[in-house]
């Protein structure tokens, strides 16, 4: 099972890919030669409304049951609930286009892989409000997190907050010295 996502202006692509190992039971739909995969996209608002107490639902649902219906076009969820109560949720779905970032890792000039923990921690320094962020490096493979700031008429009126982390902090970092990139931190958050 794979469900990706892809934001309004197809600038972020996440995607999450469950091997039928992770499942109690796993059974995919009529499997032949010619049989393609079947996709579908449902609205993210209505899929995340049935999961929107996961403290209460970890306490009170024993499993979740998702049946594909395509004829009908459906996504069904059963959370099946202690004393015998079973939630049942139609969700519809349309079927689109293959969702998948289409770019060569191999040809990328820079990489770098940290725990989403150490972003998530470095960039909650940073006010809400802020657009954008430049990530660059530094001196000794320290990687840098600021604020982008474009030309100032006063520099010194303008705020900057900055942020190091060292290069032990990620799980690798393969960056050119004196390399940055400015990216959006709504999206990146």
């Amino acid at each position: 099972l794979s469900l990706r996502a892809v934001n309004s202006s197809r600038s972020a692509f996440a995607s999450f890919l469950f091997a039928p190992l992770f499942f109690q039971r796993y059974e995919p739909g009529s499997a032949g030669p010619d049989t393609e995969l079947f996709r579908c996209k449902v609205h993210m608002k209505s899929f995340l409304g049935v999961f929107r107490s996961l403290p209460s639902l970890e306490k009170s649902v024993g499993k979740c049951l998702i049946l594909l219906k395509p004829r009908a076009s459906r996504l069904v969820l059963q959370l099946h609930c202690k004393y015998g109560v079973t939630k049942t949720h139609n969700l519809a779905f349309q079927e689109c286009e293959r969702l998948q970032a289409v770019f060569d890792t191999q040809r990328c000039a820079s990489r770098l892989c940290a725990p989403a923990r150490v972003l998530a921690e470095a960039v909650v320094h940073f006010p809400p409000t802020l657009a954008e962020v430049t990530l660059g490096t530094g001196p000794s493979g320290k990687i840098s997190l600021r604020n982008y700031v474009e030309d100032e008429a006063e520099p010194s009126k303008t705020m900057v907050t900055e942020l190091w982390l060292a290069e032990d902090e990620f799980q690798s970092v393969a960056v050119a010295p004196g390399s940055h990139i400015t990216f959006c931190l709504k999206e990146f958050r």
